[in-house]
């Protein structure tokens, strides 16, 4: 059996553009995947044919771990967000058609189910909330379809040092958000990698006051060091690692950043494989994994076909329920989740095919890009409203 065919699939949103991937053998089994990239989603497609023609095309499917690293080690630059985001579309779609052929999901693949349900915590809920009684309406909402977590970035439009006022509405938010959840459910703090070190500091004391999971991302992600220095008042965890896009830079994000919870981006580290030994290195220093999934039903699907398998995941970020109303038909077996939680697929492959109809129905957009820095380095305002992370 031998790779024959690939399509892809620019299937265009308000905020980001997913591409969808699909590779179809001589035997006639097929296999779907995803290479979605924040705002860069016809450079992936660019690249994905590229890649398949040069390393795919007649291959054995069976072959992933050859055709992952002919894919990466064989191009100059050695992946990046570009690359890897076109690795782990044919990635997927390799392990989806492995597990058809053997009748098999894919975490049975990857050694085997460990848990039969993956809790989820909600974004893209959020929105622009000014009104303190609808972000308390839709905060307890949350609550009510059994989410146990739920993240939000409540800053909204400040830049790397704030005003105080602005801080100051930020954790007032929060703290709306608390009193409508109670306070046995996590709640998560996205920074989205804008804080200078002091302000993420004097903000992370006003979060640990509100009994904040994590705060994700409070500086810029470049310097690890400076991640380090950021202050953890009273056990406050750091999640961080959605953009690192390989398992040789994690030894120096775990040592430097001293995160407590890692978020491998599954689709630009490069796929499953890649995801699976990020999470094997977390493992070794007793560190969670909490995939870092807001694209597509396809990366979905397969993120938790992983989760399923590894034993230091904690939780999964779940946009489904708050996405594009059209998200359950784009896919067969859309993944969603049920008081909370996602089933596991226990179908052969990844246990989902996409819908041509509705792919082609909503076509690439030039306009899908939501900046998120301004000209004086300030966030944008529009990126709660918008866009998850």
């Amino acid at each position: 059996m031998n790779i024959v065919r690939l399509e892809t699939f620019l299937v265009g949103r308000d905020w980001n553009n997913l591409l969808l991937v699909r590779l179809t053998t001589d035997s006639g089994l097929t296999g779907v995947g995803e290479g979605t990239m924040q705002w860069q989603a016809a450079s992936v497609q660019a690249a994905t044919a590229v890649l398949f023609e040069r390393y795919v095309h007649g291959a054995n499917p069976f072959e992933i771990e050859r055709l992952v690293q002919a894919m990466y080690r064989n191009e100059y630059a050695r992946g990046g967000p570009v690359v890897n985001s076109a690795i782990a579309g044919i990635e997927m779609a390799l392990w989806d058609i492995c597990g058809k052929a053997t009748n098999l999901p894919v975490h049975s693949l990857l050694g085997g189910r460990m848990r039969d349900s993956i809790p989820a915590y909600a974004n893209g809920w959020f929105g622009n909330r000014v009104d303190d009684v609808v972000l308390a309406q839709d905060a307890r909402a949350v609550r009510q379809a059994g989410y146990t977590g739920l993240k939000f970035d409540p800053f909204g439009g400040a830049g790397r040092d704030p005003s105080q006022a602005e801080i100051k509405d930020g954790l007032r938010k929060l703290g709306v958000v608390r009193a409508a959840v109670g306070d046995t459910m996590r709640i998560m703090i996205d920074g989205h990698g804008r804080f200078s070190v002091g302000t993420a500091s004097y903000i992370a004391h006003g979060l640990a006051e509100h009994d904040v999971y994590w705060f994700e991302e409070p500086v810029e992600p470049e310097n690890f060091r400076a991640l380090g220095e950021v202050e953890r008042p009273n056990g406050l965890r750091i999640a961080t690692g959605e953009r690192c896009f390989s398992r040789y830079q994690y030894p120096a994000l775990i040592q430097d950043a001293r995160p407590h919870v890692l978020q491998p981006d599954l689709i630009q580290v490069g796929g499953l494989l890649e995801g699976r030994k990020i999470a094997s290195l977390a493992e070794t220093h007793y560190l969670p994994v909490s995939f870092h999934v807001p694209f597509g039903p396809i990366a979905t699907a397969a993120a938790l076909q992983l989760d399923a398998a590894i034993p230091n995941f904690v939780c999964q970020e779940s946009f489904s329920a708050f996405d594009v109303p059209w998200r359950k038909d784009l896919v067969t077996n859309c993944p969603m989740p049920k008081n909370g939680a996602y089933p596991v697929s226990t179908a052969p492959g990844l246990g989902i095919e996409i819908n041509d109809e509705v792919a082609l129905a909503h076509p690439y957009r030039d306009d899908a890009v939501l900046p998120m820095w301004g000209e004086n380095g300030s966030m944008t305002a529009g990126l709660e409203a918008s866009m998850p992370a």
